[in-house]
């Protein structure tokens, strides 16, 4: 594999850790703030609920003689109250609710959707599924659709006193939303940083890169030409030819030329010289 391309591939690689790290990361931090939201959507419904139980026992020791006058007096008093609340972050509210007839019957104005002209929501529809819940007498959190069908996270909380339920929620999208922007944001800048990091590097490294792939290029062009002589090779005692692959005898300088690159030329040394020529010997 070319180096340029290994180089690239470890910076997708890098990229890639570092992108899923962060997204790991992310998520840990969302679950942790969707537990602590839920935490707190209980402590408001649960002490609303508690606060409104407390109203409405204080209405009945005062209007004991008129019940229904107390139960009219406590919803005033908690619309009253209602109207002042502004909501928590941009889409929580309270919701306050009663069955009859087989629907949900809203009586407190709704932050959202239908405002103060409050549709009821039949009770076998799949909205409002915290207020269900509530009315149905269990108490803790879901995610699910409010009356609006949009998907938020609520508590809810039996209102005993008085037979209602109450349900405090967000929607899930804001809960979410500063997720995303972090997600994107830390990606961008991750991805830049990458990016930049990259190009420095690949700037750095690309003379050195070059220079290694020219040497590589030279020593598999030397390694093309060298040929080399290998294992045992038999040579007469005598004559001193060579037996090559065939089982022929070959003279030293013919087998040697077959097996590599080297090339012989011819000479006498001193004590051939004595020998076959001796008339051009000096003595």
């Amino acid at each position: 594999m070319n180096l340029r391309i290994r180089v690239i591939l470890l910076i997708v690689i890098m990229s890639i850790i570092v992108l899923v790290v962060e997204g790991v990361t992310v998520g840990l931090l969302f679950h942790t703030a969707l537990k602590e939201e839920k935490s707190r959507l209980v402590e408001m419904a649960k002490s609303q609920a508690r606060l409104i139980e407390a109203v409405a026992r204080f209405n009945k020791l005062y209007f004991k003689d008129v019940p229904d006058r107390a139960r009219q007096a406590t919803l005033n008093q908690i619309r009253d109250a209602h109207t002042r609340y502004e909501g928590h972050g941009n889409t929580g509210e309270f919701t306050l609710s009663k069955r009859e007839n087989d629907q949900i019957i809203f009586l407190l104005s709704h932050r959202h959707y239908d405002l103060n002209s409050l549709k009821p929501v039949p009770w076998d529809s799949s909205l409002a599924e915290p207020m269900r819940l509530a009315l149905s007498g269990n108490s803790g959190t879901v995610i699910g659709l409010d009356y609006r069908g949009v998907k938020v996270l609520a508590a809810y909380e039996p209102v005993a006193e008085l037979n209602l339920g109450i349900v405090s929620k967000i929607d899930y999208s804001e809960i979410k939303e500063p997720f995303y922007k972090a997600v994107f944001i830390s990606a961008f800048f991750a991805i830049a940083a990458i990016i930049l990091g990259a190009s420095i590097f690949l700037k750095i490294t690309n003379p050195l890169i070059e220079r290694l792939q020219k040497t590589v290029v030279e020593l598999e062009k030397a390694l093309k030409e060298v040929k080399t002589l290998r294992g045992i090779v038999p040579i007469c005692s005598f004559c001193k030819k060579i037996r090559n692959d065939q089982g022929y005898w070959d003279q030293v300088e013919v087998y040697v030329r077959h097996h590599t690159e080297a090339n012989f030329s011819h000479g006498v040394c001193p004590d051939c010289m004595k020998i076959h020529y001796p008339e051009f010997v000096d003595t």
